[in-house]
């Protein structure tokens, strides 16, 4: 009997594939297969500068009393100045522009995934791309609050001896930083399919609106937080 209750249930069975590739999905714009990745990042980056112009519209009419728009856009300039400080030190301040640019773009190209579509930041050539951004900041924060000669001596800090591996450290960063963005928004990706397949179709619409959307935060988050420690580091 028992035999039997296994194989109708072995029957019953029913075995969900998700197919999962580190690959690119392919565009093609004439001959050339652009990336449909690089086509999300280009269309978010419009919608970007758009705004950004609409904006800039409203900028002239700003007063000294802050109020709607400008109080959002003041907030959001002060805190992430001030998270900047926090987490890198007083001298982070000058890399919060480039911070905020860079957690702007986390951020947008990782959305559209709450939409269906790849975001940018699955593609590894993308978050690569990314972490180059963060380690020429990182860098050019130390340069400009050492200098070029103290940025150096940085390096042989506590000992000459240790100067090659703190080095090759500062090399490794960016694409570690890389790995670590795109293997997070691949897992999350992965995990909402399998929530797609194993539930109704209801409730996965409302769990892909709440973790996508904090996904997207938590990446943009960690992706500012590692830059500034990196950044704590190297004007040490």
């Amino acid at each position: 009997m028992r035999t039997r209750r296994l194989s109708r249930r072995s029957e019953e069975m029913v075995v969900l594939e998700i197919e999962v590739s580190i690959m690119p999905h392919e565009f093609f714009i004439g001959p050339v297969n652009v990336g449909l990745s690089v086509v999300v990042a280009w269309c978010v980056i419009a919608v970007i500068i758009v705004l950004l112009l609409l904006a800039q519209l409203r900028i002239r009419k700003f007063t000294t009393k802050p109020k709607g728009l400008q109080l959002v856009l003041e907030l959001i300039v002060e805190n992430v100045k001030k998270f900047s400080v926090s987490q890198g030190g007083h001298k982070a301040g000058y890399a919060a522009p480039a911070i905020l640019t860079m957690m702007v773009y986390v951020f947008f190209t990782t959305l559209p995934e709450l939409f269906g579509l790849p975001p940018a930041t699955e593609d590894i050539n993308c978050t690569l791309a990314l972490g180059l951004c963060a380690f020429i900041t990182v860098n050019a924060t130390a340069v400009h609050a050492l200098g070029v000669r103290g940025r150096l001596r940085a390096w042989a800090q506590p000992v000459a001896a240790v100067a090659p591996i703190r080095v090759l450290t500062d090399m490794i960063a960016p694409f570690s930083m890389a790995i670590r963005l795109f293997a997070n928004v691949l897992a999350g990706g992965v995990l909402m399919k399998l929530i797609y397949m194993a539930l109704p179709v209801v409730l996965p619409a409302a769990l892909s609106a709440y973790f996508n959307v904090l996904h997207v935060m938590i990446q943009t988050f960690v992706f500012g937080m590692l830059t500034l420690l990196y950044i704590s580091e190297a004007t040490e």
